[in-house]
């Protein structure tokens, strides 16, 4: 079982509930957390570990365990255990995959106006071509991106992982001699969600979580 558990961002937590959330972290994380500027990307990167501690707990761990953290040469965290997990977040929300003995990746971006040229050399001619002849070029651009994404995330390689190479067919997405499942995952109109992960069609179960 997958699970993926979302929030919403909202305003700005008040003064106490920060402090009441933020000392739940373990330093490492709260040193991460105060290195952004804004308050939305701090809170963001707040929510996130909070539905990581969350989903632990779903799957059997203490919470505790979050303080087990730590990060590879390219930057993904880990958590030393069998229970791998991914967050993502964009606009108002934060997600966070958490899969049980297997690399898991989720991408969540807003759809929203951009220059979507910029990103042609991420994407195959294919990908391109079918871009380019939808009625909703962004909406197809923000699919084929968070699918390309997870993908990256869940393989682990970050930006050295090429991501014009990704190939994607239904429901499988292709990269060097890998093959990752991929899941839409519905989390509010306005938004494209996948998650990546070794199996094709996985259990997942989608919870939202109120954070306030």
């Amino acid at each position: 079982m997958i699970w993926v558990l979302y929030a919403q961002l909202g305003e700005m937590l008040p003064p106490q509930a920060w402090q009441r959330y933020f000392v739940e972290m373990p330093r490492s994380v709260q040193s991460a957390i105060s290195r952004y500027l804004r308050w939305q990307d701090r809170q963001a990167g707040l929510f996130g570990k909070l539905l990581l501690a969350e989903g632990l707990a779903r799957c059997g761990y203490p919470r505790e365990h979050l303080r087990n953290l730590v990060w590879d040469c390219a930057g993904r965290p880990f958590l030393g255990c069998r229970m791998d997990f991914n967050i993502s977040h964009s606009g108002g929300y934060v997600v966070c995959a958490l899969c049980p003995g297997g690399r898991v990746g989720i991408d969540i971006e807003q759809i929203r106006a951009i220059d979507i040229s910029d990103f042609k050399a991420q994407m195959t001619c294919e990908q391109w071509a079918e871009i380019m002849a939808s009625d909703h070029r962004l909406a197809t651009f923000f699919r084929l991106w968070t699918q390309k994404e997870s993908v990256v995330k869940a393989d682990g390689r970050g930006i050295a992982a090429p991501m014009d190479d990704i190939t994607i067919a239904g429901e499988k997405a292709f990269i060097a001699d890998d093959i990752w499942g991929m899941t839409e995952v519905g989390i509010a109109d306005g938004y494209c969600c996948h998650l990546a992960t070794r199996e094709i069609k996985p259990a997942i179960r989608i919870e939202k979580i109120v954070l306030c």
